[in-house]
């Protein structure tokens, strides 16, 4: 899917399911659409995150791939 950045007041994303941010920073804007080609390509976005720090995150991604391999 087209993916477009506009800049107005800062930088807009948007794509067909609608705008996915505004305005933010070219940097992050161009991270954001690359985050959305990689999700439409089959990414899988790390669910690790600083707030799992029991290393729930960890867990339930590994066993996100393990469900996926089978």
């Amino acid at each position: 899917m087209p993916y477009k950045m506009k800049k107005v007041d800062g930088y807009n994303v948007s794509g067909p399911s609608g705008t996915h941010a505004k305005n933010t920073s070219k940097g992050k804007a161009m991270a954001q659409m690359r985050l959305l080609r990689g999700v439409e390509h089959g990414m899988v976005p790390n669910v690790e995150s600083s707030h799992y720090a029991d290393g729930e995150g960890k867990r339930q991604r590994d066993e996100f791939h393990k469900r996926k391999r089978k």
